[in-house]
Formats: C-alpha cells, sequence, structure tokens
C-alpha cells in the first residue's frame, strides 16, 4: 500500500499559474483526478496529498473543491502569501476546512534579502501552522536549507515536509551544501523528508545517481521522518506512474526491513498530514 503525499492537480485556464507555460506542451492542459485514478488503482494507492501549483488561495479553494469529489485527495497543501496582509484571513478560512493540511512556501521565503518586518511576518506565519497543527511544506534548493534551518529552530517541533529530497543536483551529483543543510534540519524533530520528484531530478530511471542522496537520509532521518510523493503529472517528463513506483522501490537501502520500507511507502503520512489518519 502507498499514499502518495505529492501530487497536482490543474487547469491552465484558471489563469493563476506564472510558471506553467504553453511552450511545455506536455504539462501545458489540464490534469485532474480521473486521469490519475488508474494508475491508483494498480498500484494500491489509498490517498493523496494534492500540493498546490499557485501561490494563491483561490487555487487552494480548487483543490478542496476537487477533494469534496474525489474522496482519494485526503488531503490539500495550499499555496498563501506568508508576506500578504491577507494570509491569516486566508488561512483561517481554509483551516476550517478539514482536508486542508497547511501550506507550502518556497525558498524565496527564506533569502537573506528580506527584511526584518518581513522575517517577523514568516515567523507569525509558522506560528499560526504549529497552533492550528498544520505543516508546512518546503519547495527549497540546497542554499536555502541553511535558512530554513534557522527559523525552524526556533520552532523545532513545527511540522515541515522537505519536497523532493531537498532538490540535491543529482545530474552533477553535488552534495557538500545539501548534506550541510540536510545534516542541521534532521536535528529538527519536526522535519521530515519526501522521497519525491526523484524520476525528474534523476532524467530517468537512474537508482545509481539518486543512492548517494537517499542513503544519507535514510541514516539522518531514520524510516520513521521519510515520505513517499509521486509529483505526478510533472514526472511523466521522465516516467509514467509505474516507473515512478519502481525508481522509489530501486532506491532503497539493501538493509533496510520490510517494516521500515512500509512506514516510508504509507505509514508516515498520518503523522505529518493528520488528515490522512
Amino acid at each position: 500500500m502507498y499514499i502518495d503525499c505529492h501530487v497536482h492537480f490543474w487547469k491552465p485556464s484558471r489563469g493563476d499559474y506564472g510558471w506553467l507555460k504553453p511552450e511545455n506542451e506536455l504539462l501545458f492542459k489540464d490534469y485532474l483526478p480521473e486521469q490519475l485514478l488508474p494508475e491508483l488503482g494498480a498500484f494500491g494507492v489509498n490517498g493523496l496529498v494534492a500540493v498546490q501549483a499557485a501561490v494563491s488561495a483561490e487555487e487552494a479553494v480548487f483543490l478542496l473543491e476537487l477533494a469534496q469529489t474525489w474522496p482519494v485527495i485526503s488531503g490539500v497543501c495550499g499555496g498563501l502569501d506568508p508576506f500578504g496582509d491577507l494570509f491569516h484571513e486566508q488561512l483561517e478560512l481554509l483551516k476550517a476546512n478539514p482536508r486542508f493540511t497547511g501550506i507550502r512556501l518556497s525558498g524565496s521565503a527564506f533569502r537573506s534579502e528580506r527584511s526584518e518586518a518581513e522575517r517577523n511576518k514568516l515567523r507569525s506565519a509558522f506560528a499560526a501552522l504549529m497552533q492550528a497543527d498544520l505543516t508546512l511544506d518546503l519547495l527549497v534548493q540546497p542554499g536555502d536549507l541553511s535558512a530554513v534551518a534557522s527559523y525552524l529552530e526556533e520552532m523545532p517541533q513545527l511540522k515541515s515536509v522537505v519536497n523532493h529530497l531537498g532538490c540535491p543536483d543529482i545530474r552533477e551529483q553535488r552534495q557538500e551544501t545539501w548534506l550541510i543543510g540536510m545534516k542541521r534540519l534532521a536535528q529538527l524533530p519536526g522535519v521530515a523528508v519526501k522521497l519525491s520528484g526523484m524520476i525528474t531530478m534523476a532524467g530517468g530511471f537512474h537508482p545509481e545517481r539518486l543512492r548517494p542522496y537517499i542513503d544519507p537520509l535514510v541514516q539522518l532521518f531514520g524510516s520513521d521522518r521519510l515520505l513517499f510523493g509521486s509529483d505526478w503529472p510533472v514526472a511523466l517528463q521522465a516516467g509514467g506512474y509505474r516507473d515512478v513506483i519502481d525508481l522509489f522501490e530501486a532506491v532503497f537501502p539493501d538493509d533496510l526491513a520490510e517494516e521500515e520500507k512500509g512506514k516510508i511507502r504509507a505509514g508516515n503520512a498520518s503523522r505529518f498530514y493528520p488528515i490522512l489518519s
């Protein structure tokens, strides 16, 4: 059994996906739950977390509406601007929906050029998430990890999930900055890591490129703080859903027990996304 903690659904006609361009013919089209359901049944995927693809409360509402129609969407991770004047108001409205799991931020939120007022807004946003027992997802690059850690060290119990292994440069096999940041984050009990986005970062089915990153993550975070995520449909640029599952299974360390693998496949999801329990 799997719980897929990282999928996206979108309709380009909604108009708030700034990064999604017509030039990308594969991705610039509707991707909705009905297209994924056959894959989920084939691989025993019993729940999904739908993750934001736009920084807007409107997109979070769109995903929550999908979750109402498609119960397999167990949770929704929205995209809100923590520096915006409406952040707390929007969070209050969204958290009233029991399928809302929290928000995702990119590395730009943590950059050093932020003013002291902005840094305080970020801390306030994190405090609101922790008070509401919501989860912070993080789409960050290796160079952002230490800055992220400096904030999370102030709130070590805040449930935070680093997406896509922390986006290491897998094709160039660069590791030093990434490993320093991951070691720091691993000291915080509230931080987990998604084994997601791997097939895209590796450029296809290349488990040998990923193992130098998976092995340290297993050592640092253990089998209790790692989660499975497909990153569908972004992953379609490098392979199908079966390829994603096969790659995920192929990168496990040889000495990892079946019970530990089960935690990563599905068991840990409800601890970091309580709606899945």
